[in-house]
């Protein structure tokens, strides 16, 4: 299984660059964006493999995706994908040569089902991240992001 820590120490200036002077009024800095990248990568990864290993286990029947307070993280990664050649590198050095694509989520859900996903999405981010992924994921506007890694 990827590590989280080897995923934080990649770095890519020129996307970091990038996204520094495409989103000037981002609510996180570019450091911080890419840096929740990676985390949010890492944790789709695990989640895919353990939902792969675990199939009727309920509480990883949920979408690993982004929600629209996790804007500034989609954007990094818009700016990555801009970098065709890095990430598809990137994804070959870190991701065992798996491409982590983006897809946007074309199924609608119910209300009901909404609240299903996003709790045991929450609880999953929780458990693997920590409280401060949470709140950094989705309550940045009242909560400073740390540098600490992810955990």
């Amino acid at each position: 299984m990827l590590n989280s820590n080897q995923l934080l120490t990649y770095k890519n200036n020129n996307v970091i660059a990038r996204y520094e002077q495409d989103f000037p009024l981002a609510k996180m800095n570019a450091n911080d964006a890419f840096r929740e990248l990676m985390k949010y990568i890492w944790l789709c990864t695990k989640h895919k493999t353990e939902l792969q290993q675990r199939p009727d286990d309920s509480s990883l029947h949920f979408y690993c995706s982004m929600h629209d307070e996790m804007k500034d993280i989609d954007n990094m990664w818009h700016t990555f994908l801009l970098f065709t050649l890095d990430y598809h590198q990137f994804c070959h050095d870190y991701l065992d040569g798996n491409f982590f694509h983006h897809c946007p989520l074309s199924e609608t859900l119910s209300r009901d089902e909404y609240e299903v996903d996003l709790t045991r999405y929450l609880s999953y981010i929780y458990d693997n991240l920590g409280e401060e992924t949470v709140l950094t994921w989705f309550d940045h506007e009242d909560h400073e992001s740390t540098a600490a890694p992810a955990t």
